[in-house]
Parts: structure tokens; C-alpha cells; sequence
């Protein structure tokens, strides 16, 4: 059965992304092998917000292998996306992602950003969580994790470690 994956990095002190919405923290990071071809090899369909969706398109980020995608947006992109399956959709997170699933046998990338990431966690949504934590303290900008209206357990399934001293911590929802 397939998952509902948020695949993240974070800083030490919780943000994805410093403020003005700078990821210039990560570029460093760039050539460190974290596992990410791997982890997107078993990747069937992304669901993403608008300002994540933007911020991978200005920076040329736009996934290697392009699979279905849904960019979660009250707004229609000011030009046509260059991949044809890349959908702006304004429909409830559950609906996307029950979509999402049927378009694959392969995980769901809950790729982001943090506002994305607390709507599928305050409904349940997630099923697995695999956080690389950089090792930079921010200190303002975009946390992860805000309020939630309830507590949500996970189980710590598998810590990693990598150059740079990037960390990876993987955890299921049971």
C-alpha cells in the first residue's frame, strides 16, 4: 500500500526556510549524497503548496523524474506550467491525496512547504515523516511544525548520518 511521505530539511531549530522565504542555508548541502534519488525512485506523485512549487521553479529545482503533480493553490500560475502533469488544484488536502493514490502504487511525496505539511498532519494525513536536519540555527523564518490541534505519535523507524554532519531521522505513523 502506499504511503503519504513528507520528505523535508529542516534547520536545528525547526524552520524550512529562513526569512523572505531563503533557502540559501541548504545550497551548501547541494553536493552531499542524502539519499534523495533513492528515496525518489519509490515516488509515484508529489503534492505541493504554491510557494513551494515557485521557490523549486526559480531555483531550477523541478524534479528529475517528472511524476503527476499537484500544486495546492487558490490561484492559477500567471504562465502555464512546463510539465503537463503538473495540476493547480483548490480541492481539500484529502481529496488530493486520495487522487494522488490512485494515480500510483508508488509513495505520495508530501513535498511542502511547512503550511502544506501542518494541513495533512492536523488531518492525519501523514504517514511517514523523514526529516534531514541541517546543522545551522536560523533563529527566524518558516517553522515546520506549528500548532496542531491534537497530539499525533510517530515511532522513530531509522536515523541516518551524512556529510556535513546532515542528519536524517525517519519516522512512522502507527
Amino acid at each position: 500500500m502506499n504511503s503519504a511521505v513528507l520528505y523535508i530539511a529542516i534547520s536545528l531549530d525547526g524552520f524550512v526556510a529562513g526569512l523572505n522565504d531563503d533557502i540559501s542555508w541548504l545550497l551548501r548541502y547541494n553536493d552531499v549524497d542524502y539519499g534523495f534519488n533513492e528515496f525518489f525512485s519509490g515516488i509515484g506523485a508529489i503534492i505541493q503548496g504554491r510557494r513551494a512549487y515557485e521557490v523549486e521553479i526559480k531555483h531550477g529545482w523541478e524534479t528529475p523524474i517528472p511524476v503527476p503533480t499537484f500544486v495546492l493553490s487558490h490561484h492559477l500560475p500567471e504562465r502555464n506550467p512546463q510539465r503537463s502533469n503538473v495540476v493547480f488544484t483548490d480541492e481539500d488536502v484529502s481529496e488530493v491525496l486520495k487522487k494522488a493514490k490512485q494515480m500510483t502504487s508508488k509513495n505520495v511525496w508530501i513535498e511542502g512547504g511547512a503550511n502544506v505539511a501542518q494541513q495533512f498532519l492536523d488531518r492525519e494525513l501523514i504517514d511517514v515523516i523523514v526529516l534531514s536536519i541541517v546543522p545551522v540555527i536560523l533563529g527566524d523564518g518558516i517553522r515546520l511544525f506549528g500548532k496542531t490541534h491534537k497530539m499525533i505519535e510517530f515511532t522513530l523507524r531509522e536515523v541516518r548520518q551524512f556529510d556535513k554532519g546532515l542528519v536524517q531521522l525517519t519516522y512512522i505513523r502507527e
